[in-house]
């Protein structure tokens, strides 16, 4: 999906701007935030915040950024959040024709990137994200204008924790979500023997909709795996109140399914 030359600048991005977060900590530029107290697992790491910026780095549960180096931080990292506007190697792949046209061929219509992460998982201890649905996450209406670009910049296979998803399971529509180790799909909605592995060469990329689920399992391989994330809505979306929200991402029964209706009940 990518170009070998950009395979070859998005990690070296990736690491740069780790590096300038440990660094940034000396000179003010960064904040140290620790997790809430009560954090799900995979929100229990330590955050380094720019300031003045929605980016952050997100480092895996136990770590201590203080104590890190610089050149090696990002074998700790579980994500960069709002990344995309930090490195020009990364401003050119949110409008890659090969990735922002395919997706609004995908949605029918011009498409709006509302979200971006890059997600890492670091050799041996790169935590897994459970099954869940992208749309849980969200208030952007209709549902079905919704769509995530994974891109892998490593080879990602079963291993080093590559994609797992469910085909067709998104004609379901919304499934009921809980808070465990992360938002998740409640588990007896799921037949995990659909589940079906994505290996990918680096470079490669999967589109799928907000309402697929899916999950990446942890790395136990000496190997890391890095993935760029871009989220996209149709220009024929609406951002609604999350009260109006959860009366529309239901189950059939019409259950509330959001990750905010789910933070209510329990």
């Amino acid at each position: 999906m990518i170009s070998p030359r950009e395979v070859e600048q998005s990690p070296d991005a990736f690491q740069s701007l780790v590096r300038e977060s440990i660094e940034g900590l000396k000179s003010g530029s960064y904040l140290l935030k620790q997790a809430d107290p009560g954090a799900n697992l995979n929100f229990s790491g330590p955050r380094l915040e720019k300031a003045g910026s929605p980016f952050f780095v997100h480092f895996e549960p136990n770590v201590d950024p203080l104590t890190l180096n610089p050149d090696k931080a990002e074998f700790k990292v579980r994500k960069l959040h709002a990344y995309h506007q930090e490195h020009p190697a990364f401003q050119s792949l949110v409008k890659h024709p090969g990735i922002q046209g395919f997706v609004s061929q995908l949605v029918g219509h011009k498409v709006l990137l509302f979200g971006d992460m890059a997600l890492a998982k670091p050799p041996f201890i790169g935590s897994a994200k459970p099954w869940h649905q992208d749309d849980a996450y969200f208030d952007y209406l209709p549902l079905d204008s919704i769509v995530t670009a994974w891109i892998t910049l490593d080879d990602s296979t079963e291993e080093n924790g590559c994609m797992y998803v469910m085909p067709g399971e998104h004609k379901r529509g919304a499934l009921k979500h809980f808070h465990g180790t992360d938002c998740e799909i409640e588990r007896d909605r799921l037949d995990l023997d659909r589940a079906v592995p994505v290996e990918l060469k680096a470079g490669g990329a999967i589109f799928f909709s907000g309402l697929l689920p899916h999950e990446t399992p942890p790395n136990r391989s000496k190997k890391t795996r890095r993935a760029l994330q871009f989220q996209f809505r149709g220009e024929n979306t609406r951002k609604v109140s999350a009260e109006d929200y959860a009366e529309v991402f239901v189950e059939a029964d019409g259950t509330p399914a959001s990750c905010a209706a789910a933070r209510i009940t329990q």
